[in-house]
């Protein structure tokens, strides 16, 4: 089999943009976003998708991803104030048509990939979270923190001045 050299694919970058509009406002929606974007989306949606407990709320995943969408592959820009809100911008966008309107325009392949590898990686993370491994990462680290603790209250009895204190609230709680 005879090799060939890459360089003489002549592969050229695509930009591909399809447009809608909105109010007499054109949206540009982008048709590819490269791989790194891509997997920047995913972290973000997961990242903010995360309920105290640390479990990716489906509700939340929803929002994030559309969010996402619409900062990424329009050229629709927010400031920093709207974006502290994120349910009251997406239910913007969503009571609006924005958010179908742009997922319409974004090529079927191209959403699949990024709604399925959010939900590949969201199920890998917690399949190895719940795993042996996973279960002993988490003891371990626990241990660790514990043992920090453990020293710095060695380390403060040692010191007499505390060990003193320690002693008078002994003698008067009896």
């Amino acid at each position: 089999m005879a090799k060939i050299a890459f360089t003489k694919l002549g592969l050229k970058k695509k930009e591909e943009i399809k447009t809608f509009s909105f109010n007499d406002i054109e949206i540009e929606v982008k048709q590819y976003l490269p791989i790194s974007e891509k997997i920047n989306i995913i972290e973000s949606v997961i990242r903010n998708s995360a309920d105290d407990n640390n479990f990716a709320n489906p509700v939340k995943v929803e929002v994030f991803m559309n969010l996402e969408i619409i900062y990424n592959y329009t050229n629709l820009t927010f400031t920093d104030k709207q974006k502290e809100d994120a349910a009251k911008l997406y239910d913007l966008l969503e009571q609006n048509g924005i958010i179908a309107e742009v997922i319409a325009k974004i090529p079927e392949t191209e959403y699949n990939y990024l709604v399925d590898w959010t939900q590949e990686t969201i199920d890998a993370f917690y399949n190895h979270r719940n795993s042996v491994l996973g279960i002993l990462e988490q003891v371990s680290a626990d241990y660790s923190n514990l043992d920090l603790n453990a020293s710095a209250i060695q380390e403060k009895l040692a010191n007499p001045q505390n060990m003193e204190l320690l002693k008078n609230v002994l003698t008067k709680l009896g």
